[in-house]
């Protein structure tokens, strides 16, 4: 079992990268551009989804606070 184990860590730690073979395939430029575009994507998807969904007045919860603020306001 342990040569199974340790033919395993060999094989892995030959397919790692080291840190300095990381920075020097990754390009800086390429990296930011990357992620402005998933967070634009990300926004992007937040604000359909805000688009998309039902408006306050619709929502039971929020319908039925709404008309219980009215009612006291009433009151007073």
């Amino acid at each position: 079992m342990y040569n199974l184990e340790a033919a395993l860590i060999h094989n892995w730690h030959k397919k790692t990268l080291s840190d300095e073979e990381l920075l020097q395939m990754s390009n800086p430029g390429e990296v930011i551009a990357r992620t402005m575009i998933g967070f634009a994507i990300f926004a992007v998807m937040i604000l359909g989804l805000n688009l998309w969904a039902a408006p306050n007045d619709e929502r039971p919860q929020v319908a039925a606070a709404h008309q219980e603020q009215s009612v006291s306001a009433e009151k007073q």
